[in-house]
């Protein structure tokens, strides 16, 4: 019925019970239709053991743990992981005088968006990531930065 296989975590469906474990088809009309979170995999990967959602108190005699074929199963989409920047820029700062501006510095690079020459601001091996919402930060590198993410 499905056309993944879930894994451990998967969030699923339960859509018919024909080719599972008889004492779980005998509950059939309960839990036709119910969700829950796969929390194991057995019988060599063609059975999954479904933790349904709710209270022991409203499912089939308390159980909340059923072995479930996995044909019987509707695997719900994963949630897309949310989308990283496209570029992310670290921190440089430029001093000129008295005068301290920050830029957005792409990664291993000593020069600005905008061109002008920086000394990134580093913490161990890792570089400071830019925010053009603080103060005395360059324009130019500003709307350079939005361009490209």
């Amino acid at each position: 019925m499905n056309q993944e296989q879930p894994g451990v975590g998967s969030r699923v469906k339960i859509v018919d019970l024909l080719h599972s474990h008889a004492r779980t088809r005998s509950y059939a009309r309960w839990l036709l239709g119910r969700c829950g979170t796969v929390v194991a995999v057995l019988k060599y990967g063609t059975v999954a053991l479904v933790e349904l959602d709710g209270q022991a108190s409203e499912l089939p005699d308390g159980v909340r743990r059923w072995p479930v074929h996995w044909d019987h199963l509707l695997v719900e989409p994963a949630m897309p992981a949310p989308a990283e920047p496209a570029t992310s820029y670290g921190t440089g700062v430029c001093v000129t005088g008295l005068k301290r501006l920050r830029h957005a510095v792409p990664p291993k690079q000593a020069r600005g968006l905008c061109g002008e020459p920086v000394r990134p601001l580093m913490i161990d091996d890792w570089p400071m990531p830019f925010a053009p919402t603080l103060a005395h930060t360059c324009d130019e590198c500003i709307r350079l930065a939005a361009a490209t993410t």
